[in-house]
């Protein structure tokens, strides 16, 4: 038995569909759930620190953990950028569900001028009635308002806005503008296996729209690849079998095609790896070794298939006349 194990991440999965099934927007909004019970998974067996996880599951269960250590690494990098400040910079994550990372890093005084989280208004408006009950969480809110019959929270720099990210330019932007955004300040704009379930044409335009919408920048989205070889196909199958489609991965099945999405859309610069290549020339040795101690773990093979269907990658656009260390954002040269 192997004690190698891999770091974890819990991202957007597909749900666990019961017969019948459920299919469209119905199934991307259960994906939330899904991810939430696997990030506790991982932070009950010692993953990941995460003191807020809890507080968006009913009922906790044992799940294996998605890999993901880069998206952190990569917002760690984006936030020490140019002057080494969090506090001039602004953050939006796109289907964000039950994601925590805002108030991990407020706990911390990490983080930016200005945190956006766009959602369906069914996970918002549970997001926002979790954090109301929730002292410590409201606490790190500071003054805030509930608003939209309790489907948004708004504070100085944390904003829980509910839209669809297929209205992204005619719906989400003026939104956000109406809150601050400030398309001068450095941009961090995150997908978690989020953009896969949207259309091409959708995202295409999504990720060409936020390239326009600011002066410098990073994007960075984590999603399934390979399609068409035989795990990729099984993978397929079992997911259309729980009623789940991934309608963007044949647009963007392979790393080549995953940074080619960016330069087309105006990004100066892109990058991509999967979990594979991070875990094994990326992810530092000490914590490595500090992961493969926590329990022991036999299904190593299978693991590495998996892992090299999930992939990292991101698209930088650099301020005309400014370099304010964005360049040096990314996974391939750490």
């Amino acid at each position: 038995m192997s004690s190698f194990r891999p770091p974890p991440l819990a991202a957007r999965s597909p749900p666990v569909i019961h017969e019948g099934g459920i299919s469209g927007d119905d199934a991307i909004r259960a994906t939330n759930d899904d991810a939430a019970i696997s990030r506790l998974a991982a932070v009950n067996q010692g993953y990941l620190s995460d003191p807020y996880a809890k507080h968006f599951v009913r009922r906790p269960q044992r799940r294996p953990p998605v890999i993901n250590r880069a998206l952190d690494t990569l917002i760690q990098q984006f936030l020490r950028s140019g002057d080494g400040s969090p506090k001039t910079k602004q953050i939006i994550s796109l289907g964000a569900g039950s994601d925590t990372r805002w108030f991990l890093l407020k706990a911390q005084d990490l983080h930016p001028a200005r945190y956006y989280e766009i959602d369906f208004p069914e996970i918002t408006g549970r997001k926002a009635q979790i954090i109301k009950k929730n002292k410590e969480m409201t606490e790190l809110l500071g003054e805030h308002l509930l608003t939209s019959g309790g489907t948004e929270i708004h504070s100085d720099n944390y904003h829980l806005v509910p839209g669809d990210l297929r209205n992204f330019s005619t719906e989400i932007l003026p939104r956000i503008a109406s809150l601050g955004f400030d398309k001068s300040l450095p941009t961090l704009f995150l997908s978690e296996c989020v953009l896969i379930y949207i259309s091409p044409h959708d995202s295409a335009n999504l990720v060409q729209c936020a390239a326009d919408s600011i002066e410098s920048g990073v994007f960075v989205t984590y999603e399934q690849i390979l399609p068409d070889d035989p795990f990729g196909v099984t993978m397929l199958q079992n997911l259309k079998m729980r009623g789940i489609e991934l309608l963007g991965i044949r647009a963007h099945p392979s790393l080549q095609r995953q940074r080619d999405r960016y330069l087309t859309a105006g990004w100066d610069e892109a990058g991509a790896v999967d979990m594979n290549m991070f875990w094994e020339q990326i992810l530092d040795g000490d914590e490595r070794t500090r992961v493969s101690a926590l329990e022991l773990f036999d299904e190593v093979e299978e693991w590495r298939l998996l892992s090299g269907h999930y992939c990292v990658s991101w698209g930088i656009k650099i301020r005309k006349g400014a370099d304010n260390g964005l360049k040096n954002v990314g996974l391939h040269d750490i």
